[in-house]
């Protein structure tokens, strides 16, 4: 099976143009996708624990991080980049009762959605979008 490769041309970026995009996470992927989506115009938040490092780069970045919750309540599109061991909790306490109908719940790798840890709640979408590479490279 060929992998289908997608460029700058296939996207229509007006279909996010008026949502707000939630990064939850801001390590090796969500530094970089947040970065790449703000570039292109779109509106994005951070969710990210206050006192970490990564907190303060995304500060450094430009970014006003917030609370998981709260990043999750005012996303219309919601990227849980956490590490997939913490996914499941986190999901069950700070972000799936913070989901509204309507809204898209984003990973970027499969095995919590694949064994039942982040089951998106009815009238929110699930979307996997897996990068081929480390973040740093996706930037």
């Amino acid at each position: 099976m060929t992998a289908t490769i997608y460029y700058d041309s296939d996207a229509n970026l007006e279909l996010l143009k008026d949502k707000t995009i939630a990064i939850l996470g801001y390590g090796s992927q969500g530094h970089a996708q947040a970065q790449n989506l703000r570039d292109s115009g779109c509106n994005v938040i951070i969710g990210q624990r206050p006192g970490s490092a990564n907190y303060d780069l995304a500060v450094e970045h430009g970014f006003e991080p917030m609370s998981l919750a709260d990043a999750t309540s005012q996303g219309d599109l919601v990227n849980v980049l956490l590490p997939d061991e913490v996914q499941g909790d986190i999901y069950s306490n700070q972000i799936r009762d913070n989901l509204t109908p309507g809204n898209i719940i984003m990973c970027s790798h499969g095995f919590n959605v694949h064994f039942g840890q982040v089951e998106a709640p009815e009238g929110v979408d699930t979307l996997l979008v897996a990068p081929k590479g480390p973040g740093h490279l996706v930037r």
